[in-house]
């Protein structure tokens, strides 16, 4: 009888240390779970920013910058809403000259944008730029924390200090505070360097919103290429031809209903016309025809859009290859670029044009290093964000090793 009590009192004890550990493990799992979304789960990287090169001076300051950013959302994360600009700024960026085209404007807006809403600073754009702008894009200040100063008498206040750049990024604009002899700051130049604005991504994104003249003559386009790779007619739903978003149409290329096979849609930009006599350079079909091999090994069937200021020379390179389209004759360069933001990934040869329509893209970039050229004095990891890539170099190194 006593052995039988001592047993059943060692099973009770058996069980109960099992019971015991198996709650103290579940706590503990909880409470690790807990830590783990409370400090990291709302800035989960997903692709880190890394500055490539050794002797980049603007290492430490832009590391600690610049955040990290997924290329494949396609939409706008910014979501305007009513902002309170009752605090009067302490501040004030400048924008009045703009050389070169529509490319070299919207580094130029980008980044003073960026600049204005990093240091809570007033923003003057002469009215001539925004309308520059605005003729491709809406560019609806109103719904952002950024105040828009019109008056043009503001410039010629005292203490405004100006400073050129081609496309550097200046470690002294990005330290908070501003020095007092950068609050009345006049950019002069290009500022062609995306540190300046990438905080802000989604923000530029929602400025850089297409308005209805750029996404109108697309919508045949995308029509014209629906009938081309699936066989199918355009549905709009609830949209007409004069209110569609460049995002609906984009969303049909890209996201086909099932039974339909997916596309993986690439847009290349080939610059030539100025840039063969200006900067003397040319792109070839052999790092044309690499980039898009390279794409067609890395995503299943792929289409290529093509949109250039020298159709004549596409049509003849790259005209008669099956997955290829390029964009019609009529196209103005606010289509070309509405159209290459339809895709998910890019080509570029060079120029701004080319970078901005693979920004507003999202997804992958190839590019030629024959751009910026030499004489623009640019440091390459101020201009290039890390995800854009040139494997045509390593191509080209390896068979010089040969």
């Amino acid at each position: 009888m006593q052995n039988y009590l001592l047993s059943k009192c060692n099973s009770i004890q058996s069980r109960f240390t099992i019971t015991k550990f198996i709650t103290i493990f579940t706590c503990i799992l909880t409470s690790l779970f807990l830590i783990y979304y409370i400090l990291f789960e709302d800035n989960r990287p997903t692709l880190p920013i890394s500055v490539i090169s050794q002797n980049f001076s603007s290492r430490s300051i832009l590391s600690s910058f610049l955040p990290v950013i997924n290329r494949e959302v396609i939409e706008t994360e910014y979501q305007p809403k009513v902002i309170s600009k009752a605090q009067k700024p302490s501040c004030l960026i400048v924008i009045r000259t703009a050389d070169g085209a529509m490319g070299n404007r919207m580094f130029l807006f980008a980044s003073a944008y960026g600049l204005a809403r990093l240091h809570q600073c007033e923003l003057y754009v002469a009215p001539w730029i925004l309308t520059d702008l605005r003729s491709i894009f809406l560019v609806n200040l109103n719904q952002t924390p950024v105040h828009l100063i019109t008056r043009d008498s503001v410039v010629k206040e005292p203490g405004l200090f100006g400073r050129y750049s081609s496309c550097t990024l200046f470690d002294d604009l990005l330290r908070v505070p501003l020095k007092e002899n950068l609050t009345r700051y006049e950019m002069i130049g290009f500022y062609q360097a995306y540190g300046y604005f990438l905080k802000y991504r989604h923000e530029i994104s929602y400025l850089f919103q297409f308005n209805q003249g750029a996404i109108r003559p697309n919508v045949p386009l995308v029509e014209q290429l629906l009938k081309a790779v699936w066989n199918i007619p355009m549905d709009l739903g609830n949209y007409t031809k004069d209110n569609v978003t460049h995002q609906y149409l984009k969303s049909l290329l890209t996201r086909p209903s099932a039974p339909l096979a997916p596309v993986t849609w690439i847009g290349m930009h080939v610059r030539r016309g100025d840039f063969l006599t200006f900067f003397k350079i040319d792109t070839s079909v052999d790092y044309l025809t690499f980039s898009m091999n390279y794409y067609r090994r890395k995503y299943i069937n792929c289409r290529f859009l093509i949109a250039s200021d020298d159709k004549d020379y596409v049509k003849t390179n790259l005209g008669h290859i099956s997955d290829v389209f390029v964009t019609p004759k009529s196209f103005f360069s606010g289509d070309d670029l509405a159209a290459l933001a339809l895709c998910e990934h890019t080509i570029v040869t060079g120029g701004t044009y080319g970078w901005w329509a693979a920004w507003l893209a999202g997804g992958n970039v190839i590019h030629d290093l024959n751009y910026p050229v030499p004489s623009q004095n640019c440091i390459r990891e101020h201009y290039f964000p890390p995800w854009f890539v040139f494997p045509h170099a390593k191509s080209n190194s390896t068979k010089s090793r040969r």
